[in-house]
């Protein structure tokens, strides 16, 4: 049974992501303005990993954007969007935990020069926002099942997500500046 839900929740994100209109391309990085971030903001290392990714940023002159995904009910009164950080949780999901485009509409929408997707195991209300993304380029685990969800696929070494992050900022770097 659990197989026909998670089938049909695929199912439901890759044709809902048919319909995104979006120009994919990859811009150098050294033109580049923007980047966003899918993370889950549960995750123990994730100020670890926002740190990372915001001295990144900061180095090659990119404005960040972070979204993060708690698996819970409501969001704590702590957390507080502001124009460089914003969460969300389960009840801006659908029943089967998908996000619709309206209700994710500036992550959606806003075109990102990299929407990099920074979970180590596959999270359907990430993966929907990134499907739905019209982001120029999107950057993600490889996850086969899910390679509609992205436009670059990147296997790592091992399953350490921070490993991960580092493998796909240099991959970025290098690529954006033709080295690769």
């Amino acid at each position: 049974m659990a197989n026909i839900a998670t089938s049909y929740k695929r199912w439901r994100i890759k044709s809902e992501s048919a319909k995104v209109v979006a120009e994919r391309v990859f811009t150098p990085l050294r033109t580049a303005g923007r980047l966003a971030v899918l993370y889950r903001a549960d995750d123990e290392n994730k100020e670890k990993l926002l740190k990372k990714v915001s001295d990144f940023c900061e180095v090659n002159h990119l404005r960040l954007v972070c979204f993060g995904y708690f698996d819970a009910k409501e969001l704590d009164d702590y957390l507080i969007p502001n124009a460089n950080s914003d969460y969300f949780c389960n009840k801006h999901l659908d029943f089967f935990k998908i996000p619709h485009k309206s209700e994710f509409v500036r992550f959606t929408t806003e075109k990102f020069d990299y929407l990099l997707n920074l979970y180590s195991s596959s999270c359907l209300p990430l993966l929907g926002i990134s499907a739905l993304s019209e982001a120029k380029f999107r950057v993600g685990p490889h996850w086969e099942t899910y390679d509609f969800c992205f436009d670059l696929m990147l296997k790592a070494t091992n399953d350490d997500l921070m490993q991960f992050t580092d493998e796909v900022l240099i991959y970025l770097k290098n690529f954006g500046n033709g080295q690769v």
